[in-house]
């Protein structure tokens, strides 16, 4: 997919940064990620105060080697109480202090990010209050809270609030197995009591997919050899849906039932997004033309990419936020993505990624809640719980019992506070960086930016040795093409030892990016099969990250 976005990604001029976008930025990043104690009272607390101060100073926290130790040989509890009044414990708090700093502006590793202000006084909130939303005695309004959530998700994405639902659960991974099962549970009812064996259906996923795409598939006792069909992918790592269509063609041919269908919004290392729209209408007219009454389940996986969602509305001619060219084109030309999710059968949201929300907060939405009833299990089951209130939670439906609210109070908390207009300013920035990024990488000669036209906060990229590779463009498409030249292999993983000991030399420094096995895939041989080409991975999440850090990290990059 070269869309509008291909043309101006290398435009110096074009990925400039408007002065009055910044002002608005900072205006925001003040007032929802500073660790203010004058608007946020958490900060107070003279522990918390000092740390926060401590993690100003770019160096490691001091390894206290007695509290080391205790961290990772005790294993006694306490015999007596301890009545002195100290908020932590000094163990906790050392790992607390030792645990990774998302808020340091180099941490681009993956697509996580530091919580924003609000998001953390209301996992707090949750914490203090403790509701259980497995069932309404347990949790009181607090389901009622979940629900407002469900709903302004529901009018985000386009669907109908007063038929959408939804579940929060824990992470995306759950929220991927919700998929799966609704899939199964619909187009295989008798697998609830019976299981899955005897059964014939196959069940679709990308090869560009999260982990979790086959991993839940082996916890629901799929027959993962035999019964999962892995959709190739196209160069940018979107799904190839010609394969898509004739797969699904040959299952309803030969009387086969297709549960589900799992694509992607935003793939964790290119930011991949499946054509909803088209895997929809193929959908449609296959089930048309073959008499399917049971559609399968779309579910997208939009754990990363969902926060594109506030952007759907945003007045690209007006440019409120002048945001640059560059980013602007980008998220015009994935508009056409972004609308086409409310298609979904269901969705993975991951706040705690990109909507700056702590660990855990991950919502699976459903178009229609009528089809959480396939989830039901015998009611004989919940004999403890009064039976005129089961039906106020989901109680009935949830993979778990047990559901805490932190992701509830927290997701809420930081939609009231930075809204619509703040979201689009925090991700303005940090998509603005990544395109920077990619600009600034791209004027290397020995470097080669992968999946450009994949807007969005990965960055990824492969450099090649200055002394043998005069341009790393020709050498990156002969190793795509490597199917077709055997005699690349071998070239391939000379590049890629490079490119490693390059990596491991400046690890840490300016940026901490992540090293992957899979920045893009060879194109496929005659058999079907591909290789998988490694490199590096920046995610431009974190507000703290400036053009200071990513400029100095590429020079760094020049002088090695």
């Amino acid at each position: 997919m070269k869309t509008a976005y291909y043309s101006v990604w290398l435009d110096e001029h074009a990925n400039q940064l408007n002065p009055a976008f910044e002002q608005i930025f900072q205006t925001v990043k003040a007032h929802f990620f500073a660790r203010d104690p004058n608007r946020w009272p958490l900060y107070r607390i003279h522990e918390i105060a000092r740390w926060l101060e401590e993690r100003k100073i770019d160096a490691p926290t001091v390894v206290n080697t007695v509290l080391q130790q205790q961290l990772r040989h005790s294993n006694t509890i306490p015999r007596h109480s301890i009545h002195a009044i100290h908020p932590f414990n000094d163990l906790a708090l050392y790992a607390a202090k030792r645990s990774k700093n998302w808020d340091d502006p180099r941490s681009v590793e993956n697509v996580i990010s530091t919580p924003c202000d609000p998001a953390i006084h209301g996992a707090l909130l949750a914490t203090i209050a403790n509701p259980n939303l497995v069932y309404s005695e347990y949790a009181g309004d607090a389901i009622e809270l979940e629900k407002l959530v469900v709903r302004q998700i529901a009018h985000l994405a386009g669907y109908d609030s007063e038929q959408a639902t939804g579940v929060f659960t824990q992470g995306g991974t759950f929220c991927n197995l919700y998929g799966y099962l609704l899939g199964i549970r619909k187009a295989l009812p008798k697998s609830a009591l019976n299981g899955l064996a005897g059964e014939d259906y196959r069940i679709f996923n990308s090869e560009a997919g999260h982990y979790s795409n086959m991993t839940n598939l082996s916890l629901l006792g799929v027959d993962v050899q035999g019964k999962a069909i892995r959709i190739k992918v196209k160069d940018n790592n979107e799904m190839d849906l010609a394969e898509l269509d004739q797969q699904l063609i040959f299952c309803f041919r030969n009387g086969i039932a297709v549960p589900a269908i799992m694509l992607t919004f935003g793939s964790t290392d290119t930011f991949a997004i499946d054509d909803i729209e088209q895997v929809y209408a193929i959908r449609e007219r296959r089930c048309q033309e073959y008499a399917i009454s049971i559609k399968p389940h779309i579910h997208v996986d939009a754990a990363v990419g969902w926060s594109m969602l506030f952007f759907q509305e945003y007045d690209s001619e007006r440019n409120p936020l002048s945001l640059n060219r560059a980013t602007l084109t980008g998220i015009e030309s994935l508009l056409p993505r972004i609308k086409s999710l409310q298609l979904a059968d269901s969705f993975t949201v991951d706040f705690q990624k990109w909507g700056y929300v702590p660990y855990t907060s991950s919502l699976v939405m459903l178009k229609n809640k009528h089809d959480l009833a396939v989830l039901k299990t015998d009611p004989g089951y919940y004999s403890y719980f009064e039976h005129a209130q089961r039906e106020e939670s989901h109680l009935q439906s949830t993979i778990e019992c047990s559901r805490s609210a932190v992701g509830v109070f927290s997701a809420y908390s930081a939609l009231q506070h930075l809204g619509i207009e703040g979201y689009q300013t925090v991700i303005g920035h940090t998509l603005q960086n990544a395109n920077y990024l990619r600009c600034q990488l791209a004027a290397l000669p020995h470097c080669k930016v992968a999946a450009v036209e994949n807007q969005g906060p990965s960055v990824t990229f492969r450099l090649y040795d200055p002394q043998k590779v005069t341009c790393a463009e020709s050498m990156f498409e002969q190793e795509m093409n490597v199917a077709r030249q055997g005699s690349m292999v071998d070239s391939i993983v000379e590049n890629t030892l490079y490119h490693r000991h390059q990596f491991l030399s400046h690890k840490g420094q300016h940026l901490n990016t992540n090293w992957v096995d899979s920045i893009a895939r060879t194109h496929y041989d005659d058999t079907g099969h591909c290789l998988y080409i490694p490199g590096e991975k920046a995610v431009l999440m974190n507000p703290n990250t400036t053009r200071k850090h990513i400029k100095q990290f590429c020079q760094n990059i020049v002088r090695r």
